[in-house]
């Protein structure tokens, strides 16, 4: 327990960027179970904000259906969609919708965060060490994994109460992630900064790409 206790004690450092810390959670045993602890505690953390935000803004909005009827029946009036007739319309509509989608249901909430997280991170940890030994990288997956898991530590400012979960706050928490992953990619493979930063922000852009077609897939 004092041994996840300290590794839990590297998370404000890693909020500061300090690149040194990620040497420290690279020396440390067992690096990599305290890092999915890490993942584990911050997902349920999250989950919960964000559950208690959904059932917030639930109470506050108009009637589900009340707001997709009102949705699909305003965007069909807009020109542009207009002049693309019914066939451009028959997909553009359903994709217009999930932008003003109603407020999710607090259980999605709850049991998404730590599954997008734990996804998230995996993905991009495989993808980044991947392209890290493709770059002269000399790293363990595990160390690659263990690092980055530290990197998560800024998405502990969206446990922030009521703060958006789209929008700048998210977008600066995004890069901020981005900034430490540089630094846990660099550390665990022991590359220049140059091949390092190709190695993140590659993966990271893979990354993207994919959620964006499983987002676009499921709008559709």
């Amino acid at each position: 327990m004092s041994a996840l206790l300290e590794f839990l004690g590297l998370v404000p450092r890693a909020l500061l960027l300090d690149g040194d810390v990620y040497w420290d959670a690279k020396a440390r045993p067992r690096a990599l179970y305290h890092g999915v602890l890490l993942l584990l505690f911050l997902g349920v953390a999250l989950g919960l904000a964000r559950a208690a935000g959904a059932l917030v803004t639930r109470v506050a909005s108009p009637h589900p259906a009340d707001l997709a009827w009102a949705a699909e029946h305003g965007l069909s009036r807009l020109p542009a969609v207009q002049r693309l007739g019914a066939s451009g319309g028959a997909w553009l509509v359903p994709l217009l919708k999930g932008l003003v989608a109603g407020p999710q249901p607090p259980s999605s909430s709850l049991l998404g965060a730590p599954a997008g997280l734990f996804l998230g991170w995996l993905t991009f940890g495989l993808l980044a060490h991947a392209a890290a030994r493709l770059l002269g990288g000399r790293g363990r997956l595990a160390d690659t994994l263990a690092c980055t898991a530290v990197a998560e530590a800024p998405r502990t400012i969206l446990l922030v109460p009521f703060l958006p979960s789209l929008g700048l706050a998210a977008v600066g928490v995004e890069a901020w992630v981005l900034a430490a992953r540089f630094q846990a990619i660099r550390t665990a493979h022991g590359l220049d900064g140059w091949r390092s930063f190709w190695a993140a922000s590659g993966a990271a852009l893979l990354l993207g790409m994919l959620a964006l077609g499983l987002w676009a897939q499921g709008v559709g």
